[in-house]
């Protein structure tokens, strides 16, 4: 695997003021989007999975619509990291049950067994904070799913502890790095004994981050040149040997997550096909030395 790859989360958004058509995609398309972005990034990170554990069949066509070399980072099911969400939002019981465990390992069996599984994420809300029932939680999915690369989301500064570190490094999990309006870790220590090194951008848009129906209007940010430059300069302070390092946009609001993923692709240097994405200045000028040509409107 590539020492690092860069990519956003999620690669379909075709509801909303902040869709992909238009932008990413063709106005009125019918294509294959994924087939589309695999073209032009060398990974993605999947939310469908933290809302619904999808069939087996549909994993396999994610592998046979992507090049070989195209890796998939996936988001663990909901009802481990945010149950109370789950029950609000489904009406149903948070309770795991076994067909939930084998639901999700038939989804990272799947990619594994390919060679496309990048890592699972297993991602908890700010409001997760260190108490001794939610160190307890964590523990156990971790020993749930300690056979796979593990890279793990903790928003709240009261797990930035020591004692986290050592837990972590047990299950040999990634502390992901994380920039977000209210909290950033991006200069957390490298910890040799994790299988890979994550990082997750989402945006700082300040206003609309903690507001009551915000919605995605919480993603509605464009990173500048030198807020990139930043990530530049902390990904080549933190990146160490052959371990995967992957860096994932969540600001994807109209695209920008693209945009972005692609300015710090261009400041990392990464070999990516950059005249794929030379529509994309149409909307974002600051792309136009990045993609070169000129813009072509959908």
């Amino acid at each position: 695997m590539t020492a690092i790859l860069v990519g956003t989360s999620g690669w379909s958004y075709p509801t909303g003021k902040g869709r992909w058509n238009g932008a990413v995609y063709p106005r009125r398309w019918s294509g294959d989007e994924l087939a589309y972005y695999a073209e032009r990034f060398p990974a993605v990170e999947v939310n469908t999975t933290f809302y619904r554990l999808p069939p087996r069949d549909t994993v396999r066509q994610w592998i046979a619509r992507t090049p070989q070399s195209f890796r998939f980072a996936v988001k663990l099911f909901m009802k481990y990291t945010h149950p109370e969400f789950y029950a609000r939002h489904t009406g149903e019981s948070p309770e795991l049950t076994e067909g939930d465990l084998l639901g999700m390992r038939a989804v990272l069996d799947t990619l594994a067994g390919e060679g496309r599984l990048a890592a699972l994420l297993v991602q908890y809300a700010e409001s997760f904070t260190r108490t001794p029932a939610h160190v307890e939680r964590l523990t156990r999915t971790l020993d749930r799913f300690r056979a796979y690369p593990l890279a793990v989301e903790l928003r709240h500064p009261s797990w930035q502890v020591e004692d986290t570190r050592a837990l972590l490094r047990d299950y040999h999990a990634a502390f992901t790095r994380i920039d977000e309006p209210f909290f950033s870790n991006l200069d957390e220590p490298s910890a040799p004994e994790a299988s890979l090194q994550y990082w997750r951008f989402h945006g700082r848009n300040r206003a609309q981050w903690r507001a009551r129906g915000a919605g995605e209007l919480r993603y509605d940010y464009l990173y500048d040149d030198g807020e990139i430059a930043d990530f530049v300069d902390a990904v080549t302070r933190h990146r160490s040997g052959a371990r995967p390092n992957l860096l994932f946009f969540n600001n994807h609001v109209a695209g920008k997550a693209v945009a972005n993923a692609l300015m710090l692709a261009a400041g990392l240097k990464l070999p990516l096909d950059y005249a794929k994405w030379a529509h994309m200045t149409a909307r974002y000028p600051q792309l136009a030395p990045i993609t070169g040509g000129e813009p072509r409107l959908f």
